[in-house]
């Protein structure tokens, strides 16, 4: 007797990608994230246009807490903390923005750099609205609050098991 003939086996792939679906929880902080840092970017950069007022503050704050100091010291160090204060809002912000394009990815590494990231913007806004007076600078706060709204949707069950998932990245 003979044996029938078995059908041709199917051929099989080896490697078969499987797709993940990014859960809407890590995508709602990566929109939180870019929103912030477009806010902030778009704060500071408004604050210029108070740029002659908040210069003219500073410089009395300058010249009460030093009143010994020659002007053009005062001046310098008037224009040096403005550098400082109005400079660090789009840096931090374009930080934000790049490690959010690995949080997007999906790299583990991100979380914890932009929680430690929402910390220091919410200390530059306190800072900035603190020391400086424009209505301008009001989104600022608002930043702060939505980085760290992000923080906490980056932490909820659904993000932490799409980071926790696969191998190390």
């Amino acid at each position: 007797m003979t044996r029938p003939a078995l059908p041709p086996r199917p051929r099989l792939q080896r490697w078969q990608p499987v797709e993940r679906v990014k859960p809407r929880a890590v995508k709602a902080a990566v929109w939180l994230w870019i929103v912030a840092a477009v806010v902030q970017l778009v704060s500071s950069s408004l604050a210029l246009i108070d740029g002659q007022q908040l210069h003219a503050d500073v410089l009395a704050e300058v010249a009460q807490g030093f009143p010994a100091e020659e002007e053009a010291t005062r001046e310098r160090v008037a224009v040096a903390v403005l550098a400082l204060l109005l400079g660090t809002g789009p840096l931090i912000a374009l930080l934000e923005l790049s490690f959010v394009v690995a949080l997007n990815r999906g790299k583990r590494w991100a979380r914890p750099v932009l929680a430690v990231l929402a910390g220091v913007v919410l200390l530059h806004a306190v800072i900035v609205v603190g020391g400086l007076r424009s209505m301008f600078l009001v989104g600022l706060v608002v930043a702060s609050g939505m980085t760290v709204a992000a923080v906490i949707v980056s932490f909820l069950p659904a993000a932490r098991s799409w980071f926790a998932g696969g191998e190390k990245r």
